[in-house]
């Protein structure tokens, strides 16, 4: 009977490992339930001398050649096919990050990796492979084929580890509920929306620049602009999306629910990393990640009274939310132009991030690099001089009359793009066709913004700050004639860009506008070199900047 039971056992082993040799990822998973289930046998079993049979000798010593395998698979034959053998090995990059995931995660996770991507595009060309299976671009000409959508090629999907599936926002939601969504939201970004919207917009920039004043000790204490644009912007996307603002301007402080959000984007971004590479959980702080899950969920429910609050108002007013539960369209169709309140509480919330926070960085840098330069603050002053006689003359509509103080916005987003790393996409089922080239399915594809807007094939002098390169010279050949401006593409590109883009530009250079009018202002020595060192999250850093505002007008 024991002979029979060890060959039985012998032949159940031998099957398990003819059905597994070839698949060691398969086999990782079942060993390490089996080590799993031994060791809790042997812990009810404690002190007890066992005689362990022939059989699980060879058992463990069979468990133990597996496991080398699939080490050996790991560590040397994947890494192997991944350099010579993979559909992207032709293109180039660095062997070691071809072989493995892991060097471009360890530069995600340091915070540096705009500046490594820009390195790397620089030694090895306009399309690199920085992964097993991802590539890379800095082409004007890969923004259509990685963002863009036709009838003629198929969408390259979002990828799927920095979306949440559970919320119902615009930037999660498929090709159908995107199209609804966004034709229901646009309509809160038209020309005429923005006029509707313009005395709530008004009243908001009014407050900011009364705060300015009341602070500024006649320019001898520093202001910290990132504080305050802050304020500013979500005070105005507050009201925009909620119906009434956060209280920031009002109270020199961000809301609770902001201070959380940028205290936790570090976090957020080992996160996102982690979804992509689940070796990198190894570096999650676990307290900061537990007290995270539990800070959104008491956020969350806050930003849900907030909007039920708004909702159960009849008053109409020109804000996203009278939009999104206002149906649009004939009865017969109604049902599919309205959204639901779960997608109302989720839009609401994406739109006060990502409403604020690219217009709030924006300035920040426009102030930072205007201190830098004093001949292109000199040169906004003169257009605002030759523009306007008075400040009340300043609206969001004359505003854009000041072609220059837009150049200069312009520049400080290529210089320094609010986004600096790249919004993944993945080639579908059956692959797609990039830049001629048909690249198989999964495959990861990016452009990191940073990196477009610094090469020197896209612009000419890309490290150096030039304002003058957004004008469009009469009857004379501009020096930046060749530059590639159809490279630039800030608020993303194709169907999926950002809805906000006019708003966001009309509200820049109001602000800046009324700003520059009332107050010169440099930089105070602790902020000189603000820029130096930024690290970049899932957005960058925030580092205050600190400025001495000087009123150039009595009020």
């Amino acid at each position: 009977m024991k002979q029979s039971g060890s060959r039985r056992g012998r032949e159940a082993i031998e099957n398990h490992h003819a059905d597994h040799r070839f698949h060691p990822r398969g086999n990782f998973g079942a060993h390490v339930g089996t080590v799993g289930g031994v060791v809790g046998a042997a812990s009810g079993r404690a002190g007890e001398c066992v005689a362990v049979p022939q059989s699980d000798n060879r058992f463990q010593t069979r468990l133990l050649t597996d496991e080398v395998e699939t080490a050996s698979y790991f560590l040397l034959l994947r890494p192997l096919y991944n350099i010579y053998f993979h559909p992207l090995r032709r293109y180039p990059g660095p062997k070691l990050w071809a072989a493995s995931s892991l060097p471009w995660g360890f530069s995600f996770l340091s915070g540096y990796w705009h500046h490594r991507a820009l390195q790397l595009h620089t030694q090895y060309g306009h399309v690199v492979r920085i992964g097993p299976n991802e590539l890379s671009f800095d082409v004007p000409e890969a923004w259509e084929d990685v963002y863009g959508r036709s009838k003629h090629r198929k969408e390259n999907p979002k990828a799927p580890w920095y979306l949440n599936p559970k919320t119902k926002e615009i930037v999660s939601a498929r090709l159908e509920e995107h199209t609804r969504m966004r034709r229901l939201l646009g309509i809160g970004f038209t020309n005429t929306a923005m006029l509707e919207q313009e005395p709530l917009i008004k009243s908001h920039v009014d407050l900011f620049i009364q705060r300015l004043h009341e602070i500024n000790s006649g320019g001898k204490a520093a202001v910290d602009m990132f504080e305050w644009f802050a304020y500013c912007t979500f005070d105005i996307i507050g009201d925009l999306s909620f119906g009434e603002p956060f209280g920031c301007l009002r109270d020199s402080m961000l809301h609770p629910w902001i201070a959380w959000v940028f205290a936790n984007i570090k976090l957020a971004h080992t996160l996102v990393l982690c979804n992509r590479i689940p070796f990198f959980f190894l570096f999650l702080p676990i307290r900061q990640t537990l007290a995270l899950v539990k800070g959104a969920g008491y956020f969350e429910k806050t930003m849900k009274a907030v909007t039920d609050r708004r909702l159960a108002r009849d008053a109409e007013r020109p804000d996203f939310l009278q939009i999104m539960k206002t149906p649009r369209g004939n009865s017969v169709h109604c049902l599919f132009q309205f959204m639901t309140r779960e997608e109302i509480h989720s839009n609401a919330s994406f739109l006060t991030m990502a409403g604020s926070e690219t217009t709030s960085n924006s300035m920040v840098v426009a102030v930072y690099m205007i201190c830098l330069y004093p001949e292109t603050k000199a040169k906004i002053i003169d257009e605002l001089a030759a523009t306007f006689n008075t400040e009340s003359e300043i609206d969001m509509r004359s505003a854009g009359k000041l072609t220059y103080l837009m150049a200069v916005i312009q520049e400080s987003m290529r210089y320094h793009p609010p986004g600096p790393n790249a919004l993944w996409r993945i080639t579908p089922s059956g692959g797609n066709e990039i830049l001629g080239d048909w690249l198989p399915a999964k495959t990861i594809l990016g452009i990191p913004h940073r990196v477009m807007y610094r090469s020197e094939h896209n612009f000419k002098h890309a490290n150096e700050f030039i304002p003058e390169r957004w004008l469009d010279v009469e009857g004379e050949q501009s020096e930046f004639a060749n530059d590639r401006r159809d490279s630039f593409h800030p608020f993303s590109y194709g169907p999926r860009t950002c809805l906000a883009v006019n708003l966001a530009y009309a509200e820049m250079r109001y602000i800046l506008a009324r700003l520059m009018w009332n107050f010169d202002f440099e930089l105070a020595e602790q902020s000189r070199n603000w820029a130096d060192g930024l690290r970049a999250w899932l957005i960058w850093e925030k580092r205050p900047l600190y400025v001495h505002l000087k009123p150039r007008r009595s009020k």
